[in-house]
């Protein structure tokens, strides 16, 4: 699903630290350690900028295609004002390493990713019959949260490694106010019921397995490039 990419950009931007940048790492002072961390989550948060994903911006792109005979089948589609927002605020609500416990306690959030749409249209010719859809609207991704705690083992031959990660993983809530017509039907209440409704109740559902996916590809990409 579409609000998980910055925080799978960010897994991966954190895992592909250097090795000698980690291991050069002072874990004896907390701010130290607190500050790298900072510093990898905001080149991740410029990387997402630079690659043109905040804000994901298309004014006008139009499609169409036919057939050599298009009374089998031809297309003219157009989809107008395209915008996404709020991949790259990635907003640190705590961050903090015990020197003590050697833990790493974090709690990120995305607070709001907005994806809108001005118009969208496609006419058809399929064997002579007309197809058409349109949509329009806009969805809202409220408060994708990320808490936990990283238990780091600093070993004097071995050095440093993770032994274990603990994940709580939350949504705060999907809107959405879309309009869809299909084949002149309006399917919009459908589509707004499933996408703001049915959507986030089965991400809440199954909170369990997503913090223990989490937990699995977290720990293996840390420890992959310690």
């Amino acid at each position: 699903m579409k609000f998980f990419i910055a925080f799978a950009v960010l897994i991966a931007g954190i895992s592909a630290v250097p090795h000698h940048d980690i291991h050069s790492i002072d874990f004896s002072n907390e701010r130290l350690v607190t500050d790298a961390i900072e510093d990898v989550i905001e080149e991740v948060s410029q990387a997402i900028k630079d690659a043109g994903l905040d804000p994901f911006h298309i004014k006008r792109e139009d499609f169409n295609y036919a057939l050599p005979v298009p009374e089998l089948f031809k297309i003219d589609a157009y989809i107008d004002e395209v915008l996404s927002t709020g991949l790259s605020n990635i907003k640190t609500n705590r961050l903090y390493y015990s020197v003590i416990l050697s833990r790493l306690y974090f709690d990120l959030e995305l607070p709001l990713i907005h994806f809108s749409l001005g118009g969208a249209k496609a006419d058809a010719v399929l064997f002579n019959h007309d197809l058409g859809a349109s949509g329009s609207g806009s969805v809202d991704v409220e408060s994708i949260r990320v808490v936990g705690d990283i238990d780091i083992y600093l070993g004097i031959i071995t050095g440093v490694s993770v032994q274990s990660i603990d994940i709580s993983f939350t949504l705060g809530d999907i809107k959405s106010d879309a309009n869809l017509v299909i084949l002149g039907e309006d399917y919009s209440d459908d589509f707004n019921n499933y996408v703001g409704g049915v959507v986030p109740e089965t991400i809440k559902a199954h909170y369990n397995e997503i913090n223990e996916l989490f937990e699995i590809v977290i720990l293996d990409l840390i420890n992959e490039h310690l």
